[in-house]
């Protein structure tokens, strides 16, 4: 059953038009969009002081915000794994592959994560995702 709920309606037709006006260049995009999320997660006295302070107040926003089940992560030489669990976007993402739009590094957690890291190391980043069973993805956040 189609997901008609009016925000759910109104940010699918907004991607969509994006994909069809600027097809990949929709990573700024996406990136932007993380840089709203850390601005507001900053702003609302999360800690990105270092790595896992700036994890751990990235999942709790999404956590919060009933948007993930869980967000489990590992630190390693400025280096980071993440594993999302029960995705609340997933009705978004279903709409996107029926679209055709690629959904490659659209992900709001995967992409806030990233900018907290590279908040606190001063370096460009970017992340590989793998899809497990539906709703949950592993990221791995590699300097660039």
């Amino acid at each position: 059953m189609k997901n008609d709920d009016p925000d759910t309606i109104i940010i699918e037709g907004l991607i969509e038009a994006l994909w069809d006006t600027l097809g990949e260049g929709c990573t700024v995009m996406w990136r932007q969009v993380a840089e709203k999320f850390y601005e507001t997660i900053k702003a609302n006295g999360g800690d990105m002081g270092s790595y896992e302070s700036s994890l751990e107040a990235v999942k709790e926003y999404f956590l919060t915000h009933n948007a993930l089940e869980s967000m489990t992560y590992e630190v390693e030489d400025g280096e980071a794994t993440i594993k999302v669990t029960g995705c609340g976007f997933m009705p978004i993402v279903d709409e996107m592959d029926a679209k055709n739009v690629d959904e490659e590094h659209s992900c709001p957690f995967f992409n806030t994560s990233l900018i907290a890291i590279e908040k606190v190391s001063g370096h460009m980043y970017d992340w590989k995702r793998e899809k497990q069973e539906y709703g949950t993805c592993l990221a791995h956040v590699k300097r660039l």
